[in-house]
């Protein structure tokens, strides 16, 4: 099976089994080749944007690289109906590697364009992502 011919709220499932699982090469899979990560309301220091897959699995690897656990825990999936649109509800439990814990509610929208995801807008409260972003090494 294709992921051309997986429903889209299978494939907002499987994106977050994939992040808990930390496996972001396989997670990297479910992208389209110019995809658009968008974060309205960013931390400091965190993009606004990230454009083509290529960049964002790269940032993701070093982003997930920085927790020594992760959780996506999803309590809500909507495909809106006659669209190529999904919101979802999810909640993140993690532990980063220098002991912090972060937990974050988020609400996602996924686009999608030849079976893959071309968008992903993310909504969550940047004050408490900020304990991620400060945690990850400086270039």
């Amino acid at each position: 099976m294709t992921m051309a011919t997986i429903d889209k709220a299978t494939i907002a499932r499987e994106f977050f089994r994939l992040l808990s699982e930390k496996n972001v090469a396989a997670w990297g899979e479910l992208w389209h080749p110019e995809a658009v990560l968008t974060v309205p309301y960013p931390a400091e220091g965190f993009p606004t944007e990230i454009r083509g897959k290529d960049e964002i699995v790269g940032g993701f690897h070093g982003l997930m690289s920085n927790f020594e656990s992760f959780q996506a825990n999803l309590t809500g999936v909507y495909p809106a109906s006659d669209s190529d649109a999904v919101c979802v509800e999810y909640r993140n439990v993690a532990k980063l590697l220098n002991g912090a814990e972060y937990t974050n509610d988020n609400i996602a929208v996924f686009r999608f364009r030849d079976g893959l995801i071309s968008e992903y807008h993310d909504y969550f409260d940047p004050r408490r992502f900020q304990i991620v972003v400060d945690a990850l090494p400086k270039n």
